[in-house]
């Protein structure tokens, strides 16, 4: 059930972040199928479970890639600043790494009393329109440490 718990924790964590609109799970290449996503968007997938770490049996490592975007807006006037361009790219890239930030903080502190843990964090990928959906954004690849407490090792 240690997944379930990792799902649950996730989706709590980035729900209580006023900055979220959507938090999502699933296959990547339907984050915006729907059309009715409001952004900034947060997608969990997980990516793999490690396997038996023979120091702690206690709990599960997952591996999940966190990923949160937010929809490219573009003026349609004439592009006359070359730095910022005509966009707010780097609106989207400086809220979006302020959620997965805070995310991350949170998991590290435990934050929902559940003993679910952030064990690491890769580095976070910065995102240009990704998909053919003009999102911007950042992921990271987390390892979550989650209690077993239906299997006990003899």
């Amino acid at each position: 059930m240690s997944y379930n718990l990792l799902i649950e924790t996730l989706q709590a964590t980035f729900e209580a972040d006023e900055m979220v609109s959507t938090v999502i799970t699933g296959d990547a290449t339907e984050v915006d199928n729907y059309k009715k996503n409001q952004f900034p968007l947060v997608h969990i997938e997980v990516v793999d479970s490690g396997g038996l770490d023979i120091a702690n049996t206690s709990t599960v490592s997952y591996n999940c890639l966190i990923t949160v975007v937010d929809i490219r807006d573009i003026n349609k006037e004439e592009d006359r600043d070359k730095f910022w361009k005509n966009d707010n790219r780097h609106d989207n890239w400086n809220t979006t790494r302020h959620i997965l930030r805070t995310g991350e903080l949170k998991m590290v502190k435990e934050t929902y009393g559940e003993n679910v843990s952030l064990a690491s964090a890769g580095s976070a990928e910065l995102l240009n329109i990704v998909r053919e959906n003009l999102l911007d954004g950042w992921q990271q690849q987390w390892t979550i440490e989650v209690p077993d407490v239906y299997v006990k090792s003899c």
